[in-house]
């Protein structure tokens, strides 16, 4: 099943470069609408995003809330058809190009190359964390540069 929305998923505002690739596959989104964008960076790098507009599903005060999500890799031009980890400072000009530098960075899989960011459609929500963590503990990776949270 998939769900339509009266209000679209974020897409770049700032910065050329970016081009609009495809709507991804319901399926990988829940059924929730989200389309993928690129963005070639002058060292060759691609910056691989989802952009989606998703319903948060956990037992907690923000359950049923919507949410922009950012899903964030890259491909190098060495490993073009792998995914690789993009650097915090990538991830700083996507959440600045997507106007979502307001989003909390919330990870659930280990050694994960994708980052993923969360912003609240509704702006009274903006800067309230997901109780997920202070619940579960936080697996630090890359000197720092990747958190991710495992299950309590």
């Amino acid at each position: 099943m998939s769900f339509q929305s009266v209000i679209p998923p974020k897409q770049p505002t700032t910065g050329d470069g970016w081009q609009y690739r495809c709507q991804a596959p319901a399926a990988v989104l829940g059924g929730y609408e989200g389309h993928y964008w690129t963005y070639l960076q002058p060292c060759g790098d691609v910056l691989v995003v989802i952009s989606s507009l998703e319903v948060a599903r956990e037992n907690h005060e923000l359950e049923g809330r919507p949410y922009y999500h950012l899903s964030l890799s890259k491909r190098t031009r060495q490993s073009p058809n792998v995914a690789m980890r993009a650097s915090r400072n990538e991830a700083r000009f996507v959440r600045k190009a997507f106007d979502m530098l307001d989003a909390e960075e919330d990870n659930h899989v280990p050694s994960g190359m994708v980052r993923n960011y969360w912003l609240p459609v509704a702006e009274n929500l903006i800067g309230k964390e997901c109780p997920c963590k202070d619940e579960e503990p936080a697996i630090v990776e890359d000197k720092g540069e990747y958190v991710w949270r495992g299950i309590s």
